[in-house]
């Protein structure tokens, strides 16, 4: 991807601290409002700004197609490690672009972004 975006600034400082964080919180309890609209059969999902990998591995949990976009190395490094037994399609790449996707995708996923 090359340079970092500006607006990923101070997200790898201590990338073990903010997945410990967000890891503590389960999917299902950050995201409550929208559970009963997640599709229902196996469905090709974009996470955008995955973090941590908490949400792309409980939607790969659920039977989904997941590809996940984390520009922050360190972060993704963490998750990659966190979920490696999860399939997920990591995608390192940032917003406004994301220039490397090719759609389409059934869902997309942007939280905390």
């Amino acid at each position: 991807m090359g340079s970092r975006p500006a607006s990923t600034a101070g997200y790898g400082d201590d990338a073990q601290e903010t997945a410990r964080r967000y890891e503590a919180v389960p999917f299902e309890v950050v995201h409550d409002d929208f559970l009963p609209w997640l599709p229902t059969a196996p469905s090709r999902v974009l996470d955008i700004g995955a973090g941590n990998g908490r949400d792309a591995a409980a939607l790969s949990a659920r039977g989904h197609q997941v590809v996940a976009v984390e520009p922050t190395p360190e972060l993704k490094e963490v998750a990659q490690r966190l979920h490696a037994d999860m399939a997920i399609e990591w995608v390192d790449d940032a917003l406004p672009s994301l220039a490397s996707l090719h759609g389409p995708f059934d869902l997309i996923l942007l939280s905390a972004v």
